[in-house]
Parts: C-alpha cells; structure tokens; sequence
C-alpha cells in the first residue's frame, strides 16, 4: 500500500513540475494537477495540503536529500557543489520556481529557510561557536548573513541567460566564502 502512495505522490509532483514549465505558479489550480495526472481532487489532499507543499517535496526530493548526507558527513564544500547540480539538472523548472511572488511559502522563501538550516547544522556538527566579537555576533547572525548572499546568488545564477555550470556556480561561491571584501576589493 505504502509503494503505491508513494507512486501516486510522485505522479501529482510529476504533474504539478509540467505545469510550471508551462503556466505561471499563481494559475496553477490543484484540479488542473489532478486533471493532468487523471486522479480526483480528494486523492491531491490525501497528499499535500496544497500547491506550496507540492513544490517543497519536490525541491526536498530533487535537493536536500541529497545533499543532507554530505552534510551530515562535514563534507560542506561537496554539499554546496552538490546542491548546485541538482537544482541544475531541473534548471527550467526552478527558473520558473524563482518568479513566483515572493511570500512564505514562496520557492525564495523555502530555498532561504533550507540554506539557513544547512549553515546551522554543518556549524552544529563542527562544534562551531563564535568567539569574543566587538558587537553581539552569534552563529545564528553569520548562518543568516551567508544565507543571503546564498539564496540570492543562486536565483541570480537561474535568471542567467547564459548560464554557468553548477560546478562553475559552486567554485564561485567558495572563492566569495574564503575570501574577505577586502581581499576581492582590492587588487595586487
């Protein structure tokens, strides 16, 4: 029984993830997902609450699993390689995601809540605390400053007409990471 409302999980996210390629979020109704997949609207609710849970299962599904493990094994620097890629392999579908009105259950918004709980947990599992600052800084300030630059740039990078690779993505993002503005700012 469990395999089967797996399958028809999957079908709903199938059907959902085609409708984005051709119709903005906000047009997207729930019959017009289970129209597509063939099924009646009490079997969508038997899944999903509504349209915001389908698109975070699938970026959980597409994303975090997959990068969750790399995480929980300190191999951050992979993890951010990895997340790259597998958002790359879906690029079209999370373009679109990325022009939804922004909101809290916006894609923004659950690309921005996943980043912040990634930089939390690799701190956590590092032991990392900060140390005697000027001013009030704590490791929740940092993992929220690093998400930003994190979140926007990745929806920058999907915007891009000519894209680069994940790969090119990922190593541009670790250079920010390991060097300060003035390092960037000023030339040799």
């Amino acid at each position: 029984m469990d395999k089967k409302k797996d399958l028809t999980k999957e079908l709903l996210a199938d059907c959902f993830r085609d409708l984005m390629l051709t119709v903005s979020f906000d047009k997207i109704t729930i019959k017009m997902i289970t129209d597509r997949a063939g099924l009646i609207r009490p079997t969508f609710y038997k899944h999903f609450q509504d349209k915001y849970e389908v698109l975070e299962w699938i970026f959980r599904t597409d994303v975090t699993d997959n990068v969750d493990l790399l995480l929980d094994n300190r191999m951050e620097i992979d993890a951010i390689v990895m997340f790259c890629r597998c958002i790359d392999r879906d690029r079209k579908f999370y373009r679109r995601a990325c022009q939804m009105e922004p909101g809290p259950n916006s894609f923004e918004a659950i690309l921005s809540r996943y980043i912040l709980e990634a930089f939390l947990r690799a701190a956590d599992n590092r032991n990392i605390t900060v140390g005697r600052q000027p001013t009030p800084v704590t490791t929740e300030l940092i993992a929220g400053f690093y998400t930003s630059g994190l979140a926007n740039g990745i929806r920058d990078w999907l915007m891009q007409d000519k894209p680069v690779s994940a790969e090119e993505f990922a190593q541009t993002y670790q250079y920010l990471l390991t060097h300060s503005v003035r390092d960037l700012l000023i030339s040799p």
